[in-house]
This record gives C-alpha cells, sequence and structure tokens, in this order.
C-alpha cells in the first residue's frame, strides 16, 4: 500500500508542475499533425497559381526577392509540388527566422511575403518545437518528454484492471462528477497509455538528435569568390543531368560554404517517403558537379531517425493515423482537467 501511495504521489505531482505546460506541447502537437494543409488552407492566395505554357527563370524569381530583400542571404528553395503551386524561397534572418516570399513562376510576380515563425501554423510549430526560446526551449520540452514517460509508467501502475479487468474498463455514466471523472481518468489514460509513451519518447530522441555533434558542427566559412556565379538554372541542368531520374524538390544554399549548391531529388523508387535522400552537390562559381549521391534506401541510422519522426508525427500509417493522433493529442488535457479533479476530491475526503 505504501509503494502504490509513493506511485500515486510521483504521478500527481508531476501532473501538477507539469500539466499546464504538457497541455502546451500536446494541443500544439495536435493541431500541426496537418500543418501543411492547414497552413495552404488558410494562405491560398500565398499558394497557389493558375499554370501556364512557359515559365519565368528561377534567376529571374531569386533576383526579383533578392531585390526585395538584399541584406537577408538566400537559405533554400522549395519547388512547387504540382502546376498550381507556387515557388516558396525561404531567407535566413539574423536571428534565425525564416523569411519566405512566394513567387509565381509563371508570371514571376511575388505573390507575397512572411516570417513563418509568425505565421499561425508556424507560431504553432515552433511553440511546439522549441516554445520560441531556440536551445533552451527544446531542452524544457525535452524534459518534459522525459516526465511524460515517468507519468504515463506510473499510470499504468495505478490502474485499477490489473486486479479486475472488467472494473478497470468501467465507466459510471450515472454517477456523480467527481466518480465519472475518476472513471474516465482511468479508461482514458490506459487506453492512450501507448501513446503518451511512444510520443514521449521519440520526442524526447528527436531532443538528443538536435543536440548530437555530427548534426551541430560549424564548417569554417569559406570566403566569396570575386567571379560571379553561375546562373541557377544551368546548375539545375547539370543536377539533372548527373541524376536523371526524380524530381528536385529543394535547392540549398549551404549558410558556411556560399561556393556549393545542393540540389535535392526525389526519387520515384525511394524507400523512404519522408524524407529526399538524393542530392546533387555543385560549385557555384564553376558549374562542376562536386559529388551526386543517388539513394535508394537509407541508411540504418538515418532509417531509424525517419522511423522516430514517423512515430512521432503519426506518418508512419498514412491518413489513419494521423487522424487518430489529432484526436489522440488532445488527451493530456482531458487528463490534466479530469485528474486536478480526482486530486481535489482526495484533499476534500482527507480534510473530512
Amino acid at each position: 500500500m505504501k509503494i502504490r501511495n509513493l506511485v500515486l504521489r510521483v504521478h500527481g505531482s508531476i501532473a501538477i508542475v507539469m500539466g499546464l505546460l504538457l497541455i502546451v506541447i500536446s494541443l500544439t502537437g495536435a493541431t500541426i499533425v496537418f500543418h501543411q494543409e492547414l497552413d495552404r488552407v488558410l494562405n491560398r492566395s500565398l499558394y497557389h497559381v493558375t499554370p501556364q505554357t512557359k515559365q519565368v527563370s528561377l534567376d529571374t524569381m531569386v533576383a526579383l526577392v533578392q531585390n526585395a530583400q538584399p541584406y537577408v542571404p538566400l537559405w533554400f528553395i522549395e519547388t512547387p509540388k504540382k502546376p498550381d503551386e507556387s515557388y516558396i524561397i525561404n531567407q535566413k534572418m539574423r536571428n534565425e527566422h525564416r523569411l519566405q516570399t512566394f513567387v509565381n513562376p509563371y508570371t514571376g510576380k511575388i505573390l507575397g511575403s512572411r516570417i513563418w515563425e509568425y505565421s499561425p501554423v508556424g507560431f504553432l510549430y515552433t511553440l511546439h518545437h522549441d516554445l520560441f526560446v531556440g536551445k533552451v526551449g527544446q531542452i524544457i520540452v525535452g524534459v518534459t518528454g522525459v516526465l511524460l514517460l515517468l507519468m504515463a509508467f506510473t499510470g499504468m501502475l495505478l490502474w485499477t484492471g490489473w486486479r479486475q479487468l472488467k472494473s478497470g474498463f468501467k465507466i459510471r455514466f450515472s454517477s456523480p462528477l467527481p466518480l465519472l471523472s475518476y472513471d474516465i481518468h482511468k479508461v482514458s489514460g490506459i487506453l492512450s497509455s501507448l501513446f503518451l509513451l511512444i510520443s514521449g519518447f521519440t520526442g524526447v530522441a528527436i531532443v538528443i538528435v538536435h543536440f548530437l555533434p555530427m548534426f551541430n558542427q560549424s564548417p569554417e566559412i569559406k570566403p566569396i569568390p570575386e567571379k560571379p556565379a553561375v546562373a541557377i538554372n544551368k546548375l539545375i541542368q547539370k543536377a539533372n543531368a548527373a541524376i536523371p531520374e526524380g524530381k528536385i524538390t529543394f535547392i540549398e544554399f549551404p549558410e558556411h560554404d556560399s561556393q556549393k549548391l545542393m540540389v535535392r531529388k526525389r526519387l520515384p523508387n525511394q524507400e523512404t517517403g519522408r524524407f529526399d535522400l538524393s542530392v546533387v552537390e555543385l560549385d557555384r562559381y564553376s558549374g562542376e558537379v562536386v559529388q551526386a549521391n543517388k539513394v535508394i534506401k537509407a541508411d540504418p541510422f538515418f532509417a531509424f531517425l525517419v522511423a522516430i519522426a514517423d512515430l512521432h508525427f503519426g506518418t508512419f500509417g498514412g491518413l489513419p493515423t494521423r487522424i487518430l493522433y489529432l484526436f489522440l493529442g488532445f488527451m493530456p488535457t482531458l487528463l490534466f482537467i479530469t485528474g486536478l479533479i480526482n486530486w481535489k476530491r482526495r484533499k476534500l475526503l482527507v480534510r473530512r
């Protein structure tokens, strides 16, 4: 009995101390399950264009953006996934925020600009990722994930269904609010325990990956050559010649090496669907292909990272699991409210 009381105290203390923070992280996580689709619905005027027969050169689009923001360096370009979508040219601001400019590829017209982190979906995404305080926020989110694991585990230990399975899943709907709250808490808690464990573990793993030295090394900044850079369109032609298959998804401008241009491609037969694995690296000033990595199957470590990301965001089962994650993301809020009612009830009983 003493052990159960200790487990109950640990479980309740974590909920009281970290409950509100956990609610913020879980609700924002639920909201951004469909963040790409939601962003396109809210900003149709930025994403949607009318397809035409000819396109403006990418160099022209980039020049228009750089003329508008000459002191903000290029970061990466997102190419349209469909003929009726715009190009998204991303620039990196001094505060690490992302300035996005949407350009119509058929007319060259700038459709609009925004700071991603201050858009509705970007705000929710950043709040979920690092609470708008950068690395410190990532650490706080990671610690919250560890405590979520402990809370889910202690909740499983406290479940009454281990003694009698039927009572563990019974909800007395006609009972007074305190008893009804207790039943809802125990049933919803055990049904969502696996999801909470997965979310906590994968969330902690993602935070750890962000702090691994291999992902945070800052290479030596190379000087910019005096000669003019080769046109981006010509570099893209060479990238397509190096890896003819697939579709270009991203064009990246490495921050610490202005001579380099990275063209990322998605191959039709690649095994990992979440990330684009094939990359062509080019010298922007000589136009030469430095290396071309055509990847069909990711290495084991990267495949493990992809699996962690799929489990965390619910993309491993397609649309059904994403819908499931959307609803399960609201579960910590329900558990917090019912748990708070139960805690107040126990306090009242102790006083009596």
